[in-house]
């Protein structure tokens, strides 16, 4: 199978401005053995905002916006399940074939929400395999809804928009932590992960939390070739 083809659609989170990241993700999708195609494999334009409102930055209310944009577009779409990709996405070559053996075996899995990459520390014993985990997950870039949860998921992360922050049942906050209280709130929602994390991230310019240093003319450059040497690096280990 296609690796799109065990989810009814894929979408990738990419402003529109970031086409270093677009072409890195395209070169990503190639090496999964799937690329861009209307319907199946789409770009999501994710949300640039100059305004907080509430959140911890402008950076994380846009990424909270982004993802709940795609989860909404998928209800609407009337979708079996959704996969949801940041564009920094990166899956080594060795585990390509770990990832495949994972996803044919998900059919026989009940399961709500999907951690494909995650930073949890879980032993490899070789054969990667799906988990059930009810605990905190940080980051949110490799992961699957599948379509029974997006209703209950999706009124949660509305609800955090309108709730101030700080609020005990969830208000403005990280993407990631507003999935882990959903969780919490909604047990019955199973949970897999991959163990191993099969999806890491590439080392480079957040536009969540934009350091000023890179704004000084040649630095940005500088670091960019920086993180794009030690990537090469890395691969080869």
């Amino acid at each position: 199978m296609n690796f799109s083809d065990h989810f009814g659609l894929t979408r990738v989170i990419n402003l529109a401005d970031r086409k270093d990241r677009y072409r890195e993700i395209e070169r990503q999708l190639e090496l999964l053995g799937t690329a861009f195609a209307a319907g199946k494999v789409e770009v999501f334009p994710a949300a640039r905002v100059t305004d907080a409102a509430g959140f911890p930055s402008p950076g994380v209310r846009g990424c909270f916006l982004s993802h709940l944009g795609v989860l909404q577009d998928a209800r609407a779409r009337g979708v079996e399940s959704v996969l949801v990709i940041e564009d920094d996405l990166e899956v080594r070559a060795r585990d390509v074939p770990r990832l495949e053996m994972v996803l044919k075996r998900l059919p026989e899995r009940q399961w709500g929400m999907l951690h494909l990459g995650h930073i949890l520390k879980l032993d490899d014993h070789g054969e990667a395999t799906l988990e059930r985990f009810d605990g905190a997950i940080q980051t949110a870039h490799f992961y699957a809804v599948h379509g029974d949860v997006l209703d209950c998921l999706i009124a949660y992360l509305e609800g955090c928009l309108v709730r101030p922050p700080g609020d005990p049942v969830g208000g403005p906050m990280h993407f990631d932590g507003a999935l882990t209280m959903f969780r919490a709130a909604n047990p019955d929602v199973v949970t897999l992960v991959a163990r191993p994390s099969l999806g890491g991230q590439r080392s480079s310019r957040s536009d969540i939390s934009f350091r000023g240093i890179e704004q000084v003319p040649g630095v940005k450059q500088a670091m960019g070739l920086a993180r794009s040497l030690r990537r090469a690096i890395t691969s080869r280990a």
